[in-house]
């Protein structure tokens, strides 16, 4: 199995890039599609067809991405309607941001460690999933667990009273607010 998967790991890799574009993107979509195949390898070694099989699930992590990045545009569409149209300079968002990066500062240094450790790297350092892996010494599929557990408690612990703070979050989190 292992050496079916190295065999066709490339040609994985290069059918996602010419999609996405983004190696880093296309080599976190070609783990996805190895570590879904080798959770499935039981299933798999029945299929006759592998390379058709292993393409098409390809195909569907391309498109679920790419469906995935409509919806996030479409969501900022919406958030950016209730956001105050102010200065980027503005006192008002620069006092805003510092609040929020503070609580998210706070609240992230609360986590487990593995946790706390994989959200810095990925937020602070912009390590890719696959690079927090091989630096910690484990799985990438652990590695999303970790971030997404993390990222589940950013979540509920930020100010839920304060609509304008989470909206804040929203938009930082999508890449509308720096």
């Amino acid at each position: 199995m292992e050496d079916l998967l190295k065999k066709y790991r490339n040609r994985i890799f290069g059918f996602m890039l010419k999609y996405v574009k983004i190696p880093e993107v296309a080599e976190d979509l070609t783990q996805e599609v190895l570590i879904k195949l080798w959770n499935n390898k039981n299933r798999f070694q029945d299929i006759e067809d592998k390379e058709s099989y292993m393409l098409a699930i390809t195909r569907n992590l391309v498109r679920d991405h790419f469906k995935k990045l409509t919806q996030e545009e479409k969501y900022r569409e919406e958030v950016w309607l209730y956001v105050p149209q102010c200065d980027n300079n503005s006192l008002y968002r620069e006092v805003q941001r510092n609040e929020l990066n503070e609580n998210i500062r706070e609240i992230v240094n609360t986590l487990p460690d593995r946790q706390k450790q994989v959200y810095q790297l990925n937020f602070k350092k912009g390590m890719s999933l696959k690079d927090i892996s091989n630096q910690l010494n484990i799985s990438p599929y652990t590695a999303k667990n970790h971030l997404a557990q993390a990222l589940k408690v950013i979540r509920s612990k930020i100010n839920p009273e304060s609509f304008l703070t989470g909206l804040l979050i929203m938009c930082w989190a999508v890449g509308i607010v720096t």
